[in-house]
């Protein structure tokens, strides 16, 4: 997905944070924390919260990658021929991403157990949908939330969080 900037007359990526399009072409913007989360949700921590824009329809934006998720993949004119990525998990499984060292660090929703991961220096929680990772203070990471595929398709090198097999 690309975001539009009126300002910059700019196309930035999502997964990323840099510009593909337009003047400000290879700059890249700082991560910030975020959560990604319900308005439920977030109303109930943050009643005092306001919008910045009306909704949308629900039944109209849901409907526009209604038919790219029935595919059960990426349509590869997006990605190009060189994007491959493995079969893990379906192609449209969420995963919460984030950058350790300028490299991608992923970390697959579904493999995800409730409750706090531990994963060196990080602390992964998930709460049925809502996934955040933590830093050894407790502070929010930066992270972006994306496909299974897209990982591999942004993020060549990066590596991927799996769970520990108990052994025995």
């Amino acid at each position: 997905m690309l975001y539009w900037d009126r300002e910059t007359q700019s196309f930035w990526s999502q997964m990323t944070g840099e510009c593909v399009v337009g003047p400000s072409t290879g700059k890249k913007l700082k991560w910030i924390p975020t959560e990604v989360t319900t308005w439920a949700k977030w109303r109930a921590r943050h009643p005092k919260s306001t919008v910045l824009a009306p909704v949308w329809d629900k039944k109209r934006y849901r409907g526009a990658y209604r038919s790219y998720h029935r595919r059960g993949k990426p349509i590869a004119r997006f990605l190009g021929n060189k994007v491959t990525y493995p079969k893990t998990y379906k192609a449209f499984d969420l995963c919460t991403i984030i950058r350790v060292n300028g490299k991608g660090r992923c970390y697959p929703h579904p493999a995800l157990p409730e409750g706090e991961t531990k994963d060196g220096a990080f602390t992964v929680v998930k709460t049925g949908d809502h996934v955040v990772v933590k830093d050894a203070t407790g502070k929010l990471v930066p992270a972006v939330q994306g496909y299974w595929f897209s990982f591999f398709a942004f993020y060549e090198g990066g590596t991927v969080w799996a769970p520990t097999k108990k052994k025995g």
